[in-house]
């Protein structure tokens, strides 16, 4: 049976969203839930990085921030190397809770589909690696890792009866290994300038239907593009008035992705849902 082997995308997609999201869940359990929704959708569409900003810079809401990072780092790490990389702490105590990502390095059983995907933890580092990969022993291979590092292993039989072993970096890997997290404290201009297509969604921006030829069109052939998001309570419009800049200024689109909405407000992570799932018709 061939394993499961998402490919990354050949496009690179990075998601913006406030630093204050799902801050005003009635409790750590009920954030649990809607970060690990989060999470999955943002993997089931194969972004590359998860941009944490603040809406007001001045004054930073760092400990949701740091809270975002750490579900979402846990989640992106396979779950037999969890133990390894993540004390015990208060924030994780409904960790249980979170859904697994399933993604072609979480591998759900040890036997071996081939070609068959994991992610590794170089444990020792020399002349040799020794690499912890959830098997029923560590993995030596003949050539120097850094120790700490995260890779991605292809293990798949040989032409002589044996298995061979390919590791490579996360950057390098040709299956989908999950997205890193960044927080970021300047302003959202300043974030955008790495990106050649930039897209903002708000109740305020132009109808999709009516955007989406365009759109379709000024994502072809672009190498770096991130969409960005708001707060429930608070939209890129509100956000962009307090950073002192207009959304039009900075974003090359600004899309309403559920024109003439049933409900009084969209959540972060359902709008997230609508706008990636659009994006993932669109782009390699």
């Amino acid at each position: 049976m061939e394993a499961f082997a998402a490919p990354k995308r050949r496009v690179r997609l990075d998601v913006l969203i406030p630093s204050s999201f799902s801050r005003e869940a009635s409790s750590l359990r009920d954030k649990m839930l809607r970060l690990g929704m989060l999470a999955r959708l943002l993997a089931a569409a194969r972004v590359e990085a998860l941009i944490i900003y603040h809406e007001d810079p001045r004054s930073p809401d760092k400990r949701n921030a740091e809270l975002i990072k750490l579900v979402m780092d846990y989640l992106n790490t396979a779950p037999y190397l969890r133990r390894r990389l993540f004390r015990l702490k208060p924030e994780l105590r409904y960790a249980g809770l979170l859904p697994p990502l399933n993604i072609p390095t979480h591998p759900e059983r040890a036997g071996l589909d081939y070609p068959h995907y994991r992610e590794g933890l170089v444990v020792s580092s020399g002349s040799k690696s020794v690499v912890e990969a959830g098997l029923e022993k560590p993995i030596k291979l003949r050539r120097k890792l850094a120790k700490g590092s995260r890779v991605v292993l292809k293990i798949e039989p040989r032409g002589d009866g044996k298995v061979g072993i390919i590791a490579r970096s996360r950057r390098s890997a040709e299956v989908y290994p999950g997205f890193r997290t960044a927080i970021v404290g300047e302003r959202l201009p300043e974030i955008l300038g790495g990106y050649d297509l930039r897209i903002a969604t708000s109740r305020r921006g132009s109808d999709l239907r009516e955007l989406l030829p365009a759109l379709r069109e000024a994502c072809a052939g672009r190498s770096r593009i991130c969409v960005a998001f708001g707060a429930s309570r608070e939209g890129l419009y509100e956000i962009s008035e307090k950073q002192g800049f207009k959304p039009e200024e900075c974003f090359d689109y600004v899309v309403n992705v559920m024109p003439a909405q049933g409900v009084r407000t969209i959540r972060t992570e359902e709008a997230v849902a609508y706008t990636l799932a659009i994006l993932n018709l669109i782009l390699d």
